[in-house]
């Protein structure tokens, strides 16, 4: 009898112990939540009227697109202090107005809707059934409007500093598996050509398609607010609710003139005359650009000697260490020191031209190793006659040095015979739809 109780006991102080022990770890945990509640920003998720999202029909791809849309914008402004996202329905009579302020938790401040309305007074002609997503930021600020009027067409509103742009998502063909649409995207510049296309939620991929496609056409840093731009893409959801895209076609129009490309059956990217685009040389040494801190001049007065003497290529301000890339496929003709250009890279990419890569900290590649675009050459430094860390990069065509920042360069390609004939037929039924309305 007194090992039953004893049992009892003992069962009854665990049980307080695992308590204590529990409700320690909670503290805990609370504790150090509130310590990095500062750092991190506080993310809400409001949905008011859940509505069945369907496996099939543009509705799936509605959805689908316009979650892209809202995770590119949370992604890009994590840096806030709080974010809010809300999903409505709307339903009968109800305006946009109504919507944004009672569903918004007294979030958002009235003159951002009265903005808003002012600019696209189409927004009052919103209608029940149809669906309403937008992100509020810190300071009540409306980030992102996404206006989902089903079931062919998502209009999407962007906070650009003291106004909003419209940019327009339209399904055009559905697939029948239902999982798969040609889906064109329809925008203006606000900022960078990057910012702006991602704020339609166009995939980084298909961004990067555009800009080494055309970079050798247009000067994507000179392009001005308002320019227009649109994309024919292919969208697909993976067995993993991912999405996967693929560029069919653009169109960008700046300065009065549109630039288009094009993806042919081979997978590469071409103009309207066939003729390839970005494939077989990038713009910039490094893997993203830097400010040029020297240009491209014959007649330059040297900063070192005084002495009026060329200067055949472009300064790049890099620090120290930076990576640097071959712009195409070629092989290593130099890879070795001299007292003026210190250590350095020349690659020879064709019988016309030859690139060379100066006043490097460290050589990773030697004399006669092929190379492909994109690949690792060097560490940018400060090596040779330098009054700096820096990145001197030439193109040499014909034995003479042209600009890196405006030649075109050699070894293009085109389509012929056939494959020329099924491409010219891909882009008469493509460039139609490329439209801006």
């Amino acid at each position: 009898m007194y090992k039953h109780y004893f049992v009892m006991v003992f069962v009854f102080l665990l049980m307080i112990v695992i308590i204590m022990v529990c409700e320690v770890f909670i503290s805990c945990t609370l504790n150090k939540n509130k310590k990095n509640s500062s750092k991190a920003p506080l993310i809400r998720n409001h949905e008011f009227h859940q509505f069945e999202i369907m496996k099939n029909g543009k509705f799936f791809n509605s959805v689908m697109v316009r979650s892209n849309v809202l995770k590119k914008h949370w992604y890009f402004n994590k840096s806030s202090r709080e974010i809010n996202m809300y999903n409505y329905t709307v339903s009968q009579n109800e305006t946009l107005s109504e919507i944004l302020i009672k569903y918004s938790n007294n979030g958002i401040d009235a003159s951002e809707i009265t903005l808003l309305l002012q600019q696209y007074p189409v927004l009052r002609q919103i209608k029940m059934g149809q669906i309403l997503s937008w992100i509020i930021i810190t300071k009540k600020k409306l980030q992102c409007l996404v206006w989902d009027i089903f079931p062919q067409e998502i209009r999407v509103y962007n906070r650009m500093d003291t106004s909003f742009t419209e940019g327009i998502i339209r399904f055009l063909n559905q697939l029948n598996d239902g999982l798969s649409s040609s889906i064109l995207f329809i925008g203006k510049l606000s900022g960078t050509f990057i910012d702006s296309a991602r704020s339609l939620g166009i995939e980084e991929n298909c961004i990067m398609d555009i800009t080494n496609a055309l970079q050798y056409q247009l000067d994507f840093h000179k392009l001005h607010q308002g320019d227009r731009f649109s994309a024919l893409i292919s969208i697909m959801m993976n067995d993993d609710h991912s999405i996967k895209s693929k560029l069919l076609g653009a169109r960008l129009c700046t300065a009065g003139k549109d630039y288009y490309v094009f993806r042919a059956n081979n997978g590469k990217l071409y103009d309207c005359e066939a003729m390839r685009l970005g494939g077989n040389f990038i713009r910039f040494p490094t893997l993203k650009p830097f400010r040029v801190s020297s240009n491209f001049n014959l007649n330059r007065l040297n900063p070192v000697t005084g002495q009026v003497s060329p200067h055949s290529g472009v300064d790049f301000a890099v620090p120290i260490g930076t990576p640097v890339v071959s712009v195409g496929d070629g092989e290593v003709i130099v890879s070795a020191y001299s007292k003026i250009a210190g250590n350095y890279v020349a690659i020879r990419h064709n019988c016309h031209c030859t690139t060379r890569y100066m006043h490097l900290k460290k050589l990773l590649v030697k004399p006669g190793q092929r190379v492909k675009l994109g690949d690792n050459i060097a560490l940018s430094g400060n090596t040779g006659r330098s009054t700096g860390p820096h990145l001197h990069f030439e193109i040499w065509i014909n034995h003479r040095p042209v600009n890196p920042l405006t030649t075109t360069l050699l070894n293009v390609e085109k389509l012929l015979g056939h494959e020329r004939t099924i491409y010219l037929n891909q882009v008469k039924e493509i460039l139609p739809q490329l439209r801006f309305d």
